[in-house]
């Protein structure tokens, strides 16, 4: 089984994601509508690289357009927002994931759709 074969594959994925947010090669590319919202919602990159690093994927959204690349997929991650102690409320992302064998990193983060609050 080749790495495109996993991208349905929701615990693969968010396992993947999580050890890219730990590593010190990630480089995030937010959306101006995601830009936008974390302005709105008071939600910093601290947050949002929080629930990158610790999430869970909830959702596999299926295959997205991208203006360059082929293999990218649209996921749904969720985790805790740092924000505000006295809630425990969650942030959700919607997040392009590159995925190609042929490319190292095989799996990469090219993009922050936009960020919401779960509840």
């Amino acid at each position: 089984m080749n790495i495109e074969d996993k991208v349905k594959d929701l615990s693969y994925m968010t396992g993947a994601i999580n050890m890219m947010a730990r590593s010190d090669v990630l480089d995030l590319c937010y959306t101006e509508h995601c830009i936008a919202r974390m302005k709105e919602r008071n939600i910093t990159t601290l947050d949002i690289l929080h629930v990158l690093k610790t999430g869970i994927i909830e959702e596999y959204q299926g295959k997205a357009k991208h203006e360059k690349l082929e293999d990218i997929y649209k996921y749904k991650i969720t985790g805790v927002y740092l924000g505000d102690e006295k809630s425990k409320r969650e942030i959700s992302l919607i997040i392009l994931v590159e995925v190609d064998s042929f490319k190292q990193p095989a799996i990469k983060i090219q993009k922050i759709v936009t960020t919401m609050w779960r509840d």
